[in-house]
């Protein structure tokens, strides 16, 4: 929006957004020597960003060339082509990462967790780490990464205006970015900025018109805050910024629950270990995915961000998605494991907006979870055909007789036959943590312009136009994002030119 002024007031840098990555960008331009104002559209008391829900984990590139090498060929896989120096900043900044924190204070273990996707070139040159509880403000519950971010935040003594919607980017009769117009208890107030403005916003995982507009497939349900609804697209879209990565997410199985007062999806824990991969001391329970025509369709889970991908096939003739839902199927031993949730993050985690029984029992009452004495009924409770599930999952027991599972290749230290008593059934849904879509930016985190050049004075970091395309990485590219690109929005928006008085 065209705005020749006056404002109500100036700063320096104006950070939008209060997750990992605008906590990273205002702490950082503060250490420039910045004067900082942080804009953040949930109120104060039950601040809940994505980062919140975290659990912790960041990537690292413990080689930075191979990690390039890594990287690049994730695109490649999608026959997309990315700016060099963009994916070289990445590597080096998120293996920056360990030593920012060392210097500020914030523990972390190696989970040696390497990249994910490892038919992939050079996908050891990264390992994965996790944050330990630390430093948090008082009564914080959730990610311990954000707690600790909030805590630098808080020594600093920097403003952050809670409550407080951006609703415009305002710009002079060039484009270039001069300052944004927030909405607070129903007042405008137009914020003007002497060098840069910083968007951090999240995405839009929360908007049912983006999610049908721009993902390949609907519903998508995804884990998180309810407060991403896109508002950063907006803003960018009217600033003149070129959009990237709308159609692709990290995506995972999970599960929906309409009638909990949590609208969002919630992860599931196939093995009740606790983790995405299965018990190191133990066989994990049966389990098996099949489609709409009762029928394994991969090698369970599938992986850990890309499993998503194997949900969108259409049936053209019928106008179907066979596999949404896809069925999670499994037999008393592995409901009596543990949870079918993740407790230790998410929203069934420390947050708390969907409480969830130790013994599943609680969701098996209100009837979330189907169950029956036998395949066949199971089956006639989710739709399915009887016969063509009990073959399946006779099938998929010779497989575990057999050590192999020869159709589908899963791992053999997973195969534990599905016999009862009681069989179970839970409908999973295509979601995840987060989008990626948003305006795209270069390697010093400046907004592309849909014109050509960039949007001058304008960054962005975090999800909101994350460098992650179709392949995720590894688990905790978001958070190791989040830091690296907080950092270099933060150090950029600070080093900008003189714009206002």
């Amino acid at each position: 929006m065209y705005h020749a002024g006056p404002y109500d007031r100036i700063v320096d840098v104006v950070v939008l957004g209060f997750g990992d990555a605008g906590a990273v960008a205002a702490v950082t331009a503060h250490d420039e020597g910045a004067e900082v104002l942080v804009i953040e559209k949930q109120q104060a008391r039950g601040h809940r960003p994505n980062s919140r829900y975290a659990a912790g984990f960041f990537l690292v590139p413990t080689d930075v060339e191979r990690a390039i090498e890594y990287l690049t060929a994730l695109y490649a896989v999608n026959g997309e082509t990315v700016d060099p120096g963009l994916i070289r900043a990445w590597a080096a900044e998120t293996a920056a990462n360990p030593a920012w924190l060392d210097r500020h204070g914030c523990g972390y273990t190696d989970t040696g967790i390497l990249g994910e996707h490892h038919t992939v070139p050079a996908h050891d040159a990264i390992t994965v780490y996790k944050a330990k509880p630390g430093p948090h403000p008082d009564g914080y519950t959730g990610c311990p990464m954000h707690g600790f971010l909030r805590t630098l935040v808080d020594d600093r003594g920097l403003e952050v205006q809670y409550g407080t919607a951006a609703r415009w980017l305002l710009t002079d009769e060039r484009g270039a970015v001069t300052g944004v117009r927030v909405e607070r208890d129903g007042r405008t107030e137009d914020v003007g900025v002497r060098r840069g403005v910083v968007l951090a916003v999240g995405g839009f995982e929360a908007s049912a018109r983006l999610k049908t507009q721009h993902l390949p497939l609907t519903p998508v349900h995804f884990y998180g805050t309810r407060h991403n609804t896109g508002d950063g697209v907006a803003m960018a879209v009217e600033a003149g910024a070129e959009l990237w990565h709308m159609n692709v997410w990290p995506g995972h199985f999970v599960a929906h629950f309409p009638g909990s007062g949590y609208d969002g999806g919630v992860a599931i824990d196939l093995w009740g270990s606790g983790r995405f991969a299965p018990p190191a001391d133990r066989r994990p329970p049966g389990s098996i995915f099949v489609d709409g025509s009762a029928r394994r369709f991969l090698a369970e889970p599938g992986p850990q961000h890309a499993a998503h991908l194997e949900l969108l096939g259409m049936d053209a003739a019928r106008l179907t998605r066979p596999r949404v839902p896809t069925w999670w199927i499994f037999d008393q031993e592995r409901f009596d494991a543990a949870t079918l949730v993740p407790t230790y993050s998410g929203p069934a985690g420390p947050v708390g907006d969907l409480a969830w029984s130790a013994d599943n029992t609680e969701e098996l009452s209100r009837g979330w979870i189907l169950f029956a004495d036998s395949a066949g009924e199971l089956a006639k409770l989710c739709g399915l055909d009887p016969e063509t599930l009990e073959s399946t999952i006779a099938g998929y027991n010779a497989c575990c007789a057999a050590g192999t599972d020869a159709e589908f290749g899963r791992d053999p230290a997973t195969l534990t036959p599905i016999d009862g008593p009681r069989y179970y059934a839970l409908p999973l849904w295509p979601g995840g943590s987060h989008t990626v879509g948003g305006p795209r930016r270069d390697a010093r985190s400046r907004v592309i312009s849909v014109r050509g050049g960039f949007v001058e004075n304008l960054y962005s970091a975090g999800e909101l136009g994350s460098l992650h395309g179709l392949l995720y990485p590894a688990g905790g590219g978001s958070i190791a994002e989040c830091l690296a690109f907080g950092r270099i929005a933060g150090r950029n928006a600070a080093a900008g030119r003189i714009i206002g008085g």
